[in-house]
């Protein structure tokens, strides 16, 4: 057989497979011109293509190391990120002693890095070789990663537009009855995204604590992986949180961490961040960060709602923060326009809503 044989193969066993929101993958294993192992990624969570190929070679010749020397073909480039149910498919192909990965199509997560990883750990990496017919596999995949999320920030402020004192204690600015409803909030959205500096000021768990409604994900934007490891958040047991660092980070700290995310070289790049959640099935995502985080996000583009909670108080001080911060604009004409202002009041705070475009 050729290689396009091999590569047909893999696309007649993606075909097969049905783990939406996850691509349809199929995975062939060959060494001396023959087929040892074959897979494909049947359901979400569990095994993908390539893990299948490589246990049913193992099964096939009774070699636990019956892949070493061999070269996978599989219908997408193998993903290399750790922030889901199973482990990264790049672990695997390089501990296992494959050394050479030849694949149809890139994946268009922007999260999934896997041919640079592997060619990194010295494997030969060829592709994409077939990209339009596994593309046409994955047509729901791929539209559902173009798909924008739909993204809001959260704030609470002062009277005077203070989100904290000059010292930074912010708790609490609202009310109960205000503290319920962002509880309920946080639970209509599939994840929560913060800064670490949220993290180590208020130590949050960032949980929804409200009856019918289920845990967010939780997304820590860390590029330094600065919070520190007993943080609640990152003791919440449902596999949930997430922290999205970059390529400056200590690699011995990153190694600490199951749910990570490598996005950027210094700083976390949000637009690349969002598109790649989106992929994984988060299509709303509530920001309540510090006013960098809600700077980041607004210059980035990919704000579509503002919740801002008002409070009947005066905090002060020239040092106190504001809700949106970053460099500002120069003049009054650049302001960003909102939209449709909605108001609502629980207790003695009021809730504004606002449409960013």
């Amino acid at each position: 057989m050729k290689e396009e044989d091999y590569t047909r193969l893999t696309l007649k066993l993606a075909k097969r497979a049905n783990p939406f929101p996850n691509p349809r993958v199929g995975a062939v294993l060959v060494k001396d011109n023959k087929i040892i192992g074959e897979g494909y990624h049947k359901k979400p969570g569990m095994p993908h293509a390539e893990i299948e190929a490589i246990k049913d070679a193992k099964r096939r010749t009774g070699n636990p190391q019956a892949a070493k020397g061999a070269t996978l073909y599989v219908t997408l480039e193998p993903c290399s990120h750790k922030n889901k149910r199973t482990p990264p498919c790049t672990d695997a192909i390089i501990s296992s002693g494959i050394v050479k990965v030849v694949f149809a199509t890139k994946d268009p997560n922007p999260l999934v890095s896997g041919a640079k990883a592997l060619r990194k750990a010295g494997i030969k990496v060829v592709g994409p070789v077939a990209g339009r017919k596994a593309a046409a596999i994955n047509r729901r995949y791929i539209k559902n990663i173009s798909t924008k999320p739909f993204i809001a920030i959260k704030m609470a402020m002062s009277a005077d537009g203070r989100t904290a004192t000059r010292t930074g204690d912010s708790k609490w600015i609202t009310g109960k009855k205000a503290r319920q409803y962002v509880h309920r909030l946080r639970g209509q959205f599939d994840a929560v995204m913060v800064g670490a500096n949220t993290i180590k000021i208020d130590n949050p768990r960032l949980t929804a604590r409200t009856k019918g409604f289920s845990n967010p994900y939780r997304i820590i934007l860390d590029s330094d992986l600065c919070i520190p490891l007993d943080s609640k958040v990152l003791k919440n047991k449902d596999g949930k949180t997430i922290i999205a660092t970059t390529e400056k980070a200590p690699r011995k700290k990153l190694a600490r961490y199951t749910n990570a995310i490598v996005c950027g070289k210094e700083k976390v790049d949000l637009l690349r961040l969002v598109q790649g959640l989106s992929a994984m099935g988060m299509k709303k995502i509530l920001i309540e960060g510090g006013s960098e985080l809600n700077a980041s996000a607004v210059n980035a583009g990919i704000v579509n709602k503002l919740y801002l909670f008002v409070a009947p108080k005066i905090i002060g001080g020239r040092d106190a923060k504001g809700v949106i911060g970053g460099e500002g604009i120069g003049k009054m004409k650049d302001a960003m326009m909102l939209k449709n202002t909605k108001t609502r009041k629980f207790g003695d705070d009021l809730l504004l809503e606002f449409d960013v475009r």
